[in-house]
């Protein structure tokens, strides 16, 4: 059986989405494609290449605005798509964390919020740090996200209520997520 790359993000996507991250390694997804763990290796050079594969091929499906006429907007929509694709797929978010951002569409994806940013006002000195709080901000946040969508509405409150009566607690993440970016922007051209 002729391996490819295709083949390996699919199986790999198939582990993940039902047995997590922790159960995604070279001899699962070996036996996955029905093939010896050491066949994979003429594939991939290790499980930080296939993490880099999987982020890679993730971050195919974001979809970039094709202008940035106006930055806050162009930047808003990115983070929906990123915030869409990593929700897409479990543990995505721990497969972005642990693979390194140099691959084709992940540097396309940069170098857009770069200059999103750049257009949005930030210097060049502040500009990849802002560039990562965003990235940060959508990575946990989605990761709270998937933590938060096992609670009902019941246990979100008796969660708010353990820090006082006057605090709300939402389960509209997209209000939620909005808003975080709203603050993020605030605070974007502080120097």
């Amino acid at each position: 059986m002729a391996i490819t790359k295709e083949a390996i993000i699919n199986a790999s996507l198939d582990i993940l989405n039902r047995d997590g991250i922790g159960n995604l390694s070279m001899r699962t997804l070996a036996k996955e494609l029905n093939i010896k763990a050491a066949s994979l290796y003429w594939h991939i050079k290790d499980k930080q290449g296939l993490y880099d594969l999987i982020a890679e091929h993730l971050n195919q499906e974001i979809v970039l605005p094709d202008t940035i006429d106006d930055a806050k907007e162009a930047i808003t929509i990115l983070a929906l798509e990123f915030r869409r694709v990593l929700s897409s797929t479990r543990d995505a978010v721990d497969i972005f964390a642990q693979s390194i951002p140099t691959t084709p569409s992940r540097i396309k994806a940069i170098k857009f919020l770069l200059a999103a940013l750049t257009k949005y006002g930030v210097s060049d000195k502040n500009c990849l740090t802002a560039a990562n709080m965003v990235n940060n901000y959508i990575t946990s946040f989605v990761a709270d996200e998937q933590r938060a969508k096992h609670f009902s509405s019941e246990d979100a409150k008796q969660f708010g209520l353990l820090f006082g009566e006057q605090y709300e607690i939402s389960l509209d993440f997209e209000q939620q997520f909005l808003y975080g970016l709203r603050v993020l922007f605030a605070g974007l051209l502080v120097d």
